[in-house]
């Protein structure tokens, strides 16, 4: 299985960098308290740091996720690429919803990095993960939805060689692909689209998702970075 990058996305984003994580023969089922109180913990600390939407607003990853929507036709306020979604209803006063180990080990990484976390449980994956412009009118069905939707022309998404599996690049994934308490073997991303984002905080956030996911789920975890700059393709090491 290979992460991929299409040539129109690579001259659309010229300084789009893709970092990721997979685990394998994770243990994803139960709750943790540890978990729990560290998320406690980090929502108080982002809030001690972003106090209002305003300073959330001024910082340079969510003015590129802003930007990214924009560059392919989507209004970022009426649909906020998934960090900023989150980060928003935690400086509100919010806490992050439980969902499982797994899923809040990366929610509680976004807290530190402010950037978005996405994946898939690679049971739901047919070959290669590809990140795309859609042609339009390819089906999709959103987690929990109950019917079917169609992408736009020109937005981008994940897909594998049989569906979409994320709509406008980080905003939903597919319900086909979901990551369980049942997922034993999954790959998360992170991405940056332009220059506004660091490689340094790319790698530090699947970095730190890794060390959390091993700390409460167990597993094998293997990180990497694609830079379309090098390669547009790269081997996901599972």
């Amino acid at each position: 299985m290979h992460l991929r990058v299409s040539e129109e996305m690579t001259q659309r984003f010229p300084d789009l960098r893709i970092s990721f994580v997979t685990i394998q023969g994770m243990d994803n089922t139960g709750d943790s308290e540890g978990l729990a109180a560290e998320l406690r913990a980090a929502e108080a600390d982002f809030r001690a740091r972003v106090p209002d939407e305003e300073k959330l607003g001024e910082d340079a990853r969510i003015r590129a996720w802003r930007e990214a929507y924009q560059a392919f036709k989507v209004n970022p306020k009426k649909f906020k690429p998934s960090a900023e979604a989150l980060l928003r209803r935690v400086v509100k006063g919010s806490q992050v919803p439980w969902i499982s180990k797994a899923v809040n080990a990366y929610l509680l990484a976004e807290l530190f990095y402010l950037l978005p976390v996405g994946g898939y449980d690679l049971r739901g994956v047919q070959g290669d993960v590809v990140l795309r412009l859609s042609p339009g009118s390819e089906p999709f069905r959103a987690i929990g939805a109950s019917e079917e939707e169609h992408t736009d022309a020109g937005e981008v998404v994940y897909a594998d060689d049989a569906k979409v599996l994320t709509r406008r690049w980080n905003f939903r994934d597919c319900d086909a692909a979901k990551v369980e308490t049942a997922s034993r073997d999954i790959a998360l991303f992170v991405e940056a689209p332009s220059a506004l984002v660091r490689t340094e905080d790319l790698v530090g956030l699947t970095q730190l998702i890794g060390q959390k996911i091993q700390q409460y789920c167990g597993g094998t975890i293997r990180t990497g970075l694609l830079d379309p700059k090098q390669a547009t393709s790269i081997a996901l090491p599972l």
